[in-house]
Order: C-alpha cells, then structure tokens, then sequence
C-alpha cells in the first residue's frame, strides 16, 4: 500500500536519517500514527537503515495479537500483510488504563531487546489513550523511562500541549507537532471491536489445548475486572476463557493461551494456545485481565 505523505513526515525521515536514535510517536485514536509509523519503516528502511518498531498499541496492534507489546526488526520494506513471529510481551488487557506497571515494564524490556539489535533508529507507536489526567500521566512516565531523542506528536487542536509543555525546553528533546493525514479513517468502537476479534481468530486459528500441572509452574499476573477490582487467584484460574500469557525462565512471552478448565482437585489447568513447540520451556502461566467468548469476542468480568 503507497502512503501519500506531507511534507513535514519527508523532514522528519531526513532528521532521523541524520541523527538517528530513539523516537516515540504519541496522538489520540484515529490520528494515523500506525500509518505514519508504517511510512517512516518503509522510507527509511528503503535508505539502507536497521530499524526496530515497538508496537505498544495493546489495543489495535499491527505487530502481534491485542493485550501484547509486539517487537520486530527490519532491515528492508516490509510487506505489513504477512508479518509472522514478532517478539510479544503479555500485558493482559487492551487498555493500559489500570495497568500502567505492566505496560511500562514491557515497553522498557522490548527497548533493551530493541538496542541488543543493533538498531540504527527505533520506533515506538502508542497507544490513543492520552485523555485526563492517567493519559497524560502514562505518556509522561512513559517518555520518561525510554528517554527518546524525538517526541513524535500528532494533534488535532493542541491536545497534546500539556504534555509536550513538560519537555519543550529541555535540549535532550526534539519535538515534531504534526497534523493528522486528511486520509485517516475514522474507526467506530464497533470496528475497533471487530478488529479485535479478528486478530485473536488469525491467532488461535491452529492451536489445540494442553494440559498443565499447576505445581510445576510460577503463577503470576494482577487480574482486575473491567470495574478496577482485583480478582483472587484462586478464582481467575477457574474462568473459563481468561487469557494468559505462557512464559519461559529469562521470563519471556512465548505466547498466549485461553484457560479452557480447571481442576482444582488434580491440580491440572486445560489452556488452548498455538505453542506446539518447546512446550517444556514454559516455566510460567501470567493471568490477564480479559475473558474471551467461544468466538473471541471479549467479555466482561
């Protein structure tokens, strides 16, 4: 797909081109960052260059499935339709509101991973959540933590200037204030769902269920309802449907799973999951926050 871009994303490929580093592109939802992100690997991928994309968008991912953190390198244009095996990190919900600690811990281990790469630029696309007081909180601990030489911002009518405000002196900054594309397409939540749904069928569409016994593995992960509570253990692991992420020891997503069943009295946990290799390397079972209908839809605790 050809990207007609403006002017100022050109003069941006050229200072990254120049000074290379470390960016983070943050904007509300339907603002285009994913494409602008897609431009800017493609372009300077075309001009010989290493780049790592951090996709931390948990809720419309283009890297891996919804509820991860996905990590990929690229050293040539990338056919976006068929990207497969990007390094994901569970975070266990689509929103990071609720979940700031979780997310930024992820966006902080795929940024070393990123730099272990040898990245000449790295990239991190966000997530729309910049609304209130936790948007501007979470993007603020957020840009603090990667500490990137360029604050990427698109901006409809200055709402992002709050924010923004907190770093425009600062000489470690370079700042870009960029309008949307007049060709961005505004989603409905209703498509934004639907989306959703879709990813986690392309996901799970080959996986079989395995069987798991409890007291061998670490189990971990705050589970908290979609009304801020935080689920007893005990009672996550016998709902039926709750994602999981299944990591080994460097305690690493390997990828993810749907509890199917659980029985308390043999202590075996039935879980779904596309995993059919190094089964034996999964040393932990970390529960989301999300229950996933028969058909992938999401439902509420």
């Amino acid at each position: 797909m050809e990207i007609s871009a403006p002017k100022e994303w050109f003069n941006l490929i050229e200072d990254l081109k120049k000074e290379k580093g470390i960016g983070i592109i943050i904007g509300e939802t339907d603002t285009g960052k994913s494409t602008l992100t897609k431009f800017l690997i493609k372009t300077l991928c075309e001009e010989g260059l290493r780049v790592s994309l951090i996709d931390a968008d948990i809720g419309q991912s283009f890297l891996g499935p919804p509820t991860t953190i996905g990590l990929m390198l690229f050293d040539s244009p990338p056919e976006w339709n068929s990207i497969r095996s990007p390094k994901i990190f569970f975070v266990g919900s689509t929103s990071p509101e609720n979940h700031f600690r979780i997310h930024l811990e992820g966006v902080k281990k795929m940024l070393k991973k990123a730099i272990s790469y040898q990245s000449q630029i790295i990239l991190i696309d966000t997530t729309g959540y910049i609304s209130g007081e936790g948007g501007k909180e979470l993007k603020k601990r957020k840009i603090d933590l990667i500490s990137p030489k360029y604050i990427i911002s698109i901006e409809r009518s200055g709402e992002l200037e709050a924010l923004l405000n907190l770093y425009k002196d600062n000489p470690n900054y370079k700042i870009y204030r960029l309008l949307p594309s007049e060709k961005v397409k505004i989603r409905t939540i209703e498509e934004r769902r639907r989306y959703r749904i879709k990813s986690f069928q392309e996901y799970f569409k080959d996986s079989s269920t395995m069987e798991i016994k409890i007291d061998e593995k670490n189990i971990e992960g705050e589970v908290i309802s979609s009304r801020g509570f935080y689920i007893p253990t005990s009672w996550a692991l016998q709902t039926e449907g709750l994602l999981v992420g299944l990591k080994n020891s460097e305690d690493e997503t390997m990828g993810l799973g749907i509890i199917k069943e659980y029985s308390k009295e043999c202590g075996i946990l039935k879980i779904l999951t596309p995993i059919r290799e190094n089964i034996s390397e999964i040393k932990s079972i970390q529960l989301g926050s999300l229950i996933l209908g028969h058909n992938f839809e999401e439902v509420k605790f």
